[in-house]
């Protein structure tokens, strides 16, 4: 009796043991199974994101294109002006779809140069029209040549989008992010972009008075030029260090990038670094991979980012912003000059969010104007300065710096970060000396980070 009575209780232990066992398999099949439709549905939003920003972003490119070769023919101040606000506006709408894109490595920094220009650009046509100065036979050229590159890019654009509908494409890619290894989907989507990006080398070098102006490419870099050349060698090392690499696991050079910036370049597996030739400065570093889940903070990024620059021992920075894509939190660096901030000096420094090793950084904006500059005392105090904004603007924090409005003077400004009548964010510059409202840019903030238009 006492073994039958153990055997039915040990009987009742193990049929309670498997029931629980299954329980808990089929609660585990059901979370895994609601993951897998909240990964479906992500991935969908996430397709229909990249799909809708590059079809938004292939019909602001025609317009622009048109606008363009409107303003060939133009030849009034009023007409002028208005095309030009339709091409700024055009532009801002573009540079907002660009957000919409995903990057992996491969930033679109040419096409966000183009639109940030071409906008500026017709703007201070626009100006001169209004002094009585009628545009030039180069002006002219000029936006004819940039209505080219409208167009190619929007034909590239467009191709990739019916290429991408054609073949189900976003869906694809967007499964292929949950693969462990093969990205085979996923490259060809952001090589097209990279391509893109890329056949944008050739457009038009712009100067103007405008805070996007190509004077701010120097004819040779300032910081490096009075620096001795190195050898292959010893560029190979600084690269290796900043790769984590030892030096020889680098092969020599692969290819030099000629032009005001002469670099030797080395590219091991899925990271490529470019060391000055003269100085042996790291002009670039940029590593390609996958972040797997942002479990970092923008915030903590940025203190990352700020970290990693102080260990280049370049002098003393500070953060202006941010922006987030494809979980990489790229932080924007402005060198500090006492207590003035000179936003002609930058350095780009991306953090993976995932685990926070550094996977880009870019010196270029820095080696090219970095200089120690004479900034004598300012001609009127900053309350002076206050006084000329606008009486619908809240004054938030007042500073001092050095905007590339031109690079051969740039301007001592007041910066005063401002809170608007209806809520609106803004960065007012002031200049020291005259008390003329130099610059004014309106503060986005996104889910990316800080837009400025």
């Amino acid at each position: 009796m006492g073994f039958l009575a153990t055997w039915f209780h040990s009987r009742r232990r193990r049929v309670r043991g498997v029931s629980f066992v299954l329980a808990v398999v089929v609660a585990l099949a059901g979370g895994v199974a609601v993951s897998a439709a909240a990964a479906a549905r992500y991935r969908t939003r996430l397709a229909y994101t990249y799909e809708r920003g590059l079809a938004e972003l292939n019909e602001q490119l025609d317009a622009m294109q048109v606008s363009l070769t409107k303003g060939v023919y133009a030849s009034t101040a009023a007409g002028a002006n208005r095309l030009a606000m339709q091409l700024w506006q055009q532009a801002g709408a573009a540079k907002t779809c660009l957000t919409q894109l995903p990057a992996y490595g491969a930033t679109l920094d040419n096409v966000y140069r183009f639109l940030s220009q071409v906008g500026e650009y017709a703007l201070t046509l626009a100006r001169q029209l209004q002094e009585g100065r009628p545009l030039t036979k180069e002006q002219l050229a000029t936006l004819q040549a940039l209505g080219k590159t409208a167009r190619t890019l929007a034909d590239g654009c467009g191709a990739l989008s019916e290429d991408m509908n054609r073949q189900n494409g976003w869906e694809d890619r967007m499964q292929a992010l949950d693969g462990p290894g093969d990205r085979a989907q996923t490259d060809s989507l952001f090589a097209s972009l990279k391509h893109l990006d890329e056949s944008m080398g050739d457009f038009p070098t712009l100067l103007y008075d405008g805070p996007f102006s190509d004077h701010l490419l120097q004819p040779e870099p300032l910081l490096i030029r009075d620096l001795a050349p190195v050898s292959e060698a010893d560029a190979r090392r600084t690269a290796a260090a900043v790769m984590g690499l030892q030096a020889d696991a680098l092969p020599k050079a692969t290819a030099q990038a000629h032009g005001a910036m002469p670099c030797y370049v080395y590219t091991v597996q899925n990271a490529t670094a470019a060391v000055t030739q003269r100085g042996g400065v790291v002009s670039y570093y940029e590593k390609e991979r996958p972040v797997e889940n942002a479990a970092l903070t923008a915030e903590q990024c940025v203190q990352a980012a700020a970290g990693y620059l102080q260990g280049r021992k370049l002098g003393a920075f500070k953060d202006s912003y941010y922006a987030v894509s494809e979980g990489v939190c790229l932080v924007n660096f402005a060198f500090m000059q006492d207590d003035v901030v000179c936003y002609t000096d930058l350095i780009k420094v991306g953090v993976a969010m995932d685990t926070g090793e550094i996977v880009s950084y870019n010196a270029q904006g820095f080696i090219m104007n970095h200089t120690r500059r004479d900034l004598p005392a300012p001609a009127n105090t900053a309350e002076e300065a206050r006084a000329v904004l606008s009486p619908l603007l809240t004054v938030q924090k007042t500073a001092k710096a050095v905007i590339p409005l031109n690079s051969r003077k740039p301007r001592l400004c007041y910066e005063f970060l401002c809170t608007g009548a209806n809520g609106d964010t803004l960065l007012v510059y002031v200049n020291a000396d005259t008390l003329q409202e130099e610059e004014l840019l309106l503060l986005l903030q996104t889910d990316a980070g800080t837009l400025t238009i």
